[in-house]
């Protein structure tokens, strides 16, 4: 139902995009450590993923994926990439207004991290009050959160767990070394969580040996279809709302 930018011709692109359509652009790290069992891209695989879903069944206009952006944790890791936040940001929002200035004025950026998600909704803010455009950004700590409770037992995770080796498993397993996988997690700083609420933020990095956060032994095919397939239907579920949206005069 959706186009990809990148496919069409500027005299298909210009018949079909209107004020109303909705521009989707997916972020995922393409260069950035998943321990010795997943891809350093593995952030790019499953984001593009994911967009490339929701083209097929929503009336979007999808841009290719963004595979730099903020990921400040992994800058000790050989081969991860980070760019500053706020270049970031500033880059995120020069692509977008690309299409405002045409008068369109409804996104959602697919965001594939956990750090690029502050700025990213800073940015979505300021454009707002800047340009008076909406800009969905989705938030990777909840996507499909309720499917990953269900089907995965992992005592905590976060980075090349059990849920994130699931989702390779499912798209792209022939990247998966099953052999590499580990449990091992971060530990928090001393007094930052409470009865298991975390109550004060404190920065830190990936520090623990293979750089991941989790159980990725306990990862299955099965698992990470569902969780998949979970980011899918709820990001659908949105458009199902933002598509027909209409600016009030």
């Amino acid at each position: 139902m959706g186009y990809f930018i990148s496919e069409l011709s500027y005299g298909e692109l210009n018949s079909l995009l209107t004020d109303d359509s909705v521009i989707v652009l997916p972020i995922g790290g393409g260069s950035k450590e998943h321990g010795n069992h997943l891809p350093m891209g593995t952030d790019y695989f499953v984001t593009s993923w994911v967009a490339e879903q929701v083209t097929k069944r929503k009336n979007v206009f999808t841009l290719p994926t963004l595979p730099y952006a903020y990921f400040p944790a992994f800058v000790e890791w050989k081969g991860s990439v980070s760019v500053d936040k706020r270049i970031f940001a500033d880059y995120v929002e020069e692509i977008l207004t690309n299409f405002v200035k045409y008068g369109i004025w409804k996104f959602l950026i697919i965001d594939g991290g956990v750090s690029t998600h502050p700025p990213l909704v800073f940015m979505a803010r300021d454009m707002f009050n800047k340009y008076n455009v909406y800009v969905g950004v989705s938030n990777i700590r909840e996507l499909g959160k309720e499917a990953e409770l269900k089907v995965c037992s992992q005592k905590r995770g976060g980075h090349g767990d059990e849920a994130e080796t699931s989702t390779l498993l499912y798209i792209r397993p022939d990247l998966v070394h099953m052999d590499q996988t580990t449990e091992e997690y971060l530990e928090p700083f001393p007094g930052t969580v409470l009865n298991g609420r975390t109550i004060i933020n404190m920065a830190g990095n990936m520090n623990t040996p293979h750089g991941t956060n989790g159980n990725s032994t306990l990862a299955t095919r099965d698992k990470g279809e569902a969780i998949m397939e979970a980011y899918v239907d709820e990001i659908c579920g949105f458009l199902d709302t933002f598509i027909p949206m209409k600016r009030e005069k």
